[in-house]
């Protein structure tokens, strides 16, 4: 059995349907089941279990991991609301998973993290990870720790943003002009949490990107190229981003987080620094996995917006 929390999250859905393929019982944690019907079609009837769970309540926890071997933990936030908080949600809960996880006698859990993930980060979303990472080996010291850079696929929420921006405007704004980033495919990256689960992994610490490093504005412009469109790229220095994401934080409290979070301080703060693979750490290649590139990959799910 795996107990698998965020499931139907982004990258959660493509592990979940690979390690359904391979027919392993599979229990998925998620806020809200309804929305996470989608996943039994990636396996058997009976064989992957949607249940409703909330990871801020440590004492449901023996429950949902019950008598699960493996746990994989794919929960992370990107920006904060009035219920759920970087700490939260990138230290606490991980931590009450790790120490549920060992407590329960599971053999084998991977965490998924983030490229850049520093516990003296100044970007909140990077320093919460970092504490995360650092305190769920302290509790499990086996565990396997996975750190991702940008993830595109179908759903992400980068390409697929942009592109639709695109469509409207005229420009479109690059934040953090000298930061490089690593993209990695999801199902790239499900395939490494695949190899961990097939090998029974343990103590691997894995840092994963694509084949190319671009700066921010490369991404755009590639972007524009798959999409045969032209656009203006406006260069946004961070100073004046930050004072844009200001506005858009405070918007966000005042309005209960109705309002879109497009642009957040936390998510500038994260772009001051390279989100690239480092060295004397495990990468694909020491999986045997060759990751898909953006030209491959792209066009495979953006023809909605490209100009005919």
């Amino acid at each position: 059995m795996i107990t698998i929390f965020g499931g139907s999250g982004f990258l959660g859905r493509y592990i979940v349907h690979q390690l359904g393929n391979l027919g392993f019982k599979i229990r998925v944690v998620v806020r809200k089941p309804n929305n996470a019907i989608f996943l039994k079609v990636y396996g058997k009837v009976g064989q992957i279990e949607i249940v409703r769970g909330d990871i801020s309540n440590s004492g449901s926890l023996r429950e949902l991991i019950g008598k699960a071997e493996i746990v994989i933990n794919c929960v992370a936030i990107f920006y904060e609301t009035n219920d759920q908080k970087f700490k939260n949600v990138h230290v606490n809960a991980a931590c009450e998973i790790a120490e549920t996880s060992k407590l329960l006698g599971v053999k084998q859990l991977i965490h998924i993290s983030s490229l850049g993930a520093n516990s003296g980060s100044k970007s909140a979303i990077l320093k919460t990870k970092g504490k995360g990472e650092e305190r769920v080996l302290n509790i499990f010291p086996s565990a396997n720790i996975i750190r991702p850079s940008l993830i595109f696929g179908p759903e992400d929420d980068f390409f697929n943003r942009f592109a639709r921006m695109a469509l409207i405007s005229p420009v479109l704004p690059s934040v953090g002009s000298s930061t490089k980033f690593q993209p990695v495919f999801v199902n790239d990256v499900a395939k490494a949490v695949t190899f961990l689960v097939k090998n029974k992994s343990k103590r691997r610490y894995l840092e994963l990107g694509g084949q190319e490093v671009f700066l921010f504005i490369d991404l755009l412009k590639k972007l524009l190229v798959h999409l045969n469109r032209k656009r203006f790229i406006l260069k946004i220095p961070l100073f004046l981003a930050k004072i844009v994401a200001l506005v858009n934080d405070f918007l966000r409290l005042i309005t209960g987080n109705i309002f879109p979070a497009f642009l957040t301080v936390a998510q500038v703060n994260s772009f001051q620094f390279d989100n690239i693979c480092g060295s004397g750490v495990e990468k694909f290649e020491d999986l045997g996995i060759e990751p898909k590139g953006l030209d491959i990959v792209l066009p495979t799910y953006l023809t909605r917006f490209r100009k005919k």
